[in-house]
């Protein structure tokens, strides 16, 4: 019976898991769309500023998102070249 409750138990936790992991991703990806949505809105809000003003240094602009690098490494250090002799007293 000991190991049916625990058995039980961890199901529930691996369910819960799993729940809490596809609601955070769900949010992270409606907030990525709204931001998306916000961006282009705020395009055309900017189109339309610069076409009525025609001064592009009160316009908004937005830099866009830039990738992170795939591979990220560490900076190796110089190495230096050391010169080992062996000999043989026979």
């Amino acid at each position: 019976m000991f190991q049916v409750y625990f058995g039980a138990f961890d199901f529930v936790l691996y369910l819960g898991g799993i729940y809490a992991a596809m609601t955070l991703a769900k949010a992270i990806c409606d907030q990525m769309d709204a931001a998306e949505a916000a961006q282009s809105a705020g395009h055309l809000e900017q189109a339309t500023e610069q076409s009525a003003m025609m001064t592009p240094e009160s316009a908004r602009t937005v830099a866009p998102m830039q990738p992170i690098p795939a591979h990220l490494s560490a900076p190796v250090a110089k190495r230096e070249e050391v010169g080992v002799k062996v000999s043989i007293n026979g």
